[in-house]
C-alpha cells in the first residue's frame, strides 16, 4: 500500500501546482497588474531598441547587436496581447495607452503587425554585420515603434 500512496504523491503536486497556476492567471487580470506587466514588457522593448541604438550610433564598442535582436524580436509577438478590454486609460489611469487602441481595433492591429515584421527582420539583418544593412532595418524598426507611438500612446 505504501507504494501506491507514493505513486499518488506527484499526482497531488501536479494537480496542486495546476490549481494555484491557474488562481495566478486569473488574479494577474486585474487592469492594474495587466497595464504595470504591459509597461514592463514595453520598457524591456525600449530598452533593446536603445541598446541596440547605442551600438548602431557607435556609442559603445560593445558588439552584443545580435542578441540584442534576438531578444527584441522574441519579445516583439507578444505585443498585441497586452491591451486586453480591461486595460486602458478607462480601467486604470497609469498608462499612456489612448483610447484609439480600443477604438480603432483594426488600425491598431496593422500598426502592431508592422513593429512585429520589422522586429523579425531585424536579427538577419544584425546577423549580416553589414553596416548598410543594420542601419535600414534599424530605420524600420525605429518606423514602425514611431508609427505606433504617435497615433496609439500619449506623450510623455
Amino acid at each position: 500500500m505504501r507504494r501506491f500512496s507514493f505513486a499518488l504523491a506527484p499526482a497531488a503536486l501536479l494537480t496542486a501546482a495546476l490549481l494555484t497556476a491557474s488562481t495566478a492567471a486569473v488574479a494577474a487580470d486585474a487592469p492594474k497588474d495587466l497595464v504595470e506587466y504591459r509597461q514592463r514588457v514595453m520598457s524591456a522593448l525600449g530598452g533593446h531598441t536603445g541598446a541596440i541604438a547605442a551600438m548602431v550610433k557607435q556609442q559603445v564598442s560593445y558588439d552584443h547587436i545580435e542578441a540584442q535582436a534576438d531578444a527584441l524580436a522574441a519579445t516583439a509577438p507578444v505585443v498585441g496581447d497586452l491591451f486586453p478590454e480591461n486595460s486602458g486609460p478607462g480601467d486604470y489611469a497609469e498608462t499612456d495607452a489612448l483610447p484609439a487602441i480600443w477604438e480603432k481595433p483594426a488600425e491598431f492591429q496593422a500598426a502592431v503587425e508592422q513593429f512585429e515584421k520589422a522586429a523579425a527582420a531585424f536579427p538577419a539583418a544584425a546577423e549580416s554585420g553589414d553596416r548598410a544593412t543594420i542601419l535600414e532595418a534599424f530605420k524600420a524598426l525605429g518606423g514602425s515603434c514611431g508609427n505606433c507611438h504617435e497615433t496609439f500612446r500619449a506623450d510623455d
